[in-house]
């Protein structure tokens, strides 16, 4: 389904075939077709496997995308799906990711799906991936011999921390493993607002024919129309009114080698007309377990909020600055639509001037800044 959404959006499929026969595997076709699902014309592409090759474990997968001839970044892309794959195997199963036994991840049309995958993103010259939530399937599924209740083992540790829902009036899989993977590994899931000019649309189609929804994955190539840079990240927050102030400088400490972004604590008036104190956390959505884990060893509180929100952001950058004291400062330029809007010099590297010259910080934080914003708005 990716492959037919990208070749459905544009992707020529003979330079899709080119750039896959440098895996250096035989044994497969490459076919396409127009299909339709529900109301909706789709490509479908379909590997249609020749010849009996099947790669059992993830270092052998590895070897062979390493050895092959495509684009450096593709390899990349590639081996992280697979290094997806193989954890949420290895976590499905208790093993070690290089023990775990490839079955249908192993073979040739799942290996050429991913590595065609990686091919394509690159031929189309594709920056940033956004994925919208998942609907998931109910069920069983059978794996070889074994089956397995849907939504599969792998594919929902492969979406931890994704949005997903499942629905009940559709009895067989929607999102496989390898999709999953595919999703995990290359996209962000998709903010409340990404503001977007939509260029071609592309839809893939899936092999069922009698889904309560149509069987298709759409595909959207756009150009940015952001001002500014847009992600996601997570907010903690914790109330309390009975922990001393002292704790709060080490607590500060720990969060942000916890991978805080941003922290600050703000006075609040709680029940019983107690003066209490708001811990606010910004972080990273990967850091959030460590964060929590933080504030609840070194504060008093019994529980804390979570929530996911969109941050916009200037475009920053650290350059190094030779400045009129013979020094050299880092100075902070953020930028919107490519124009300077703003420049901050390093505090650090301002106080140490100040402290060596015997110069009240805000002369030479201002005199620092003025220099920058002569040099850098040009």
């Amino acid at each position: 389904m990716v492959l037919g959404a990208f070749v459905d959006s544009g992707l020529k499929l003979s330079a899709l075939k080119k750039e896959l026969s440098k895996l250096s595997v035989r044994g497969y076709e490459l076919r396409s077709r127009r299909v339709a699902r529900g109301h909706i014309s789709a490509t479908k592409i379909d590997v249609v496997v020749t010849k009996n090759v099947h790669y059992p474990h993830v270092d052998q997968i590895y070897r062979l995308i390493d050895r092959s001839g495509i684009d450096a970044g593709a390899k990349k892309i590639a081996k992280d799906i697979y290094a997806l794959l193989a954890d949420a195997e290895a976590a499905v199963h208790r093993k070690k990711p290089g023990a775990v036994h490839f079955h249908q991840l192993g073979e040739l049309d799942t290996i050429v799906d991913i590595v065609g995958c990686a091919v394509a993103i690159r031929l189309l010259g594709v920056e940033k991936l956004y994925a919208s939530g998942l609907t998931l399937g109910s069920g069983m599924v059978k794996a070889g011999t074994e089956i397995f209740p849907l939504p599969a083992p792998a594919t929902l540790r492969l979406l931890k921390d994704r949005t997903v829902s499942i629905n009940a009036a559709i009895g067989h899989e929607l999102v496989t493993p390898t999709g999953a993977a595919i999703v995990a590994a290359l996209t962000e899931e998709i903010p409340e607002a990404v503001p977007f000019r939509v260029g071609k649309v592309g839809y893939g189609a899936g092999t069922y024919t009698d889904a309560v929804l149509p069987n298709v994955l759409t595909l959207v190539l756009a150009e940015a129309e952001a001002e500014s840079v847009q992600d996601r990240i997570t907010v903690v927050e914790a109330n309390f009114d009975d922990m001393l102030a002292l704790n709060v400088e080490l607590l500060f400490e720990r969060l942000f080698s916890a991978g805080a972004l941003d922290v600050f604590t703000a006075p609040v008036m709680m029940k019983k007309m107690r003066q209490g104190m708001l811990l606010h956390v910004a972080c990273p959505t990967p850091d959030a377990e460590r964060i929590i884990t933080t504030i609840f060893q070194e504060t008093t509180t019994l529980g804390v909020r979570i929530r996911q929100v969109t941050r916009r952001k200037l475009e920053r950058k650290i350059l190094n600055m030779k400045t009129e004291y013979g020094i050299i400062v880092q100075v902070k330029i953020a930028t919107l639509r490519g124009r300077v809007v703003t420049v901050s010099p390093e505090y650090e590297d301002c106080k140490n001037i100040a402290r060596q010259r015997s110069l009240p910080f805000k002369t030479v934080y201002d005199r620092i800044k003025a220099q920058a914003l002569e040099k850098f708005k040009a």
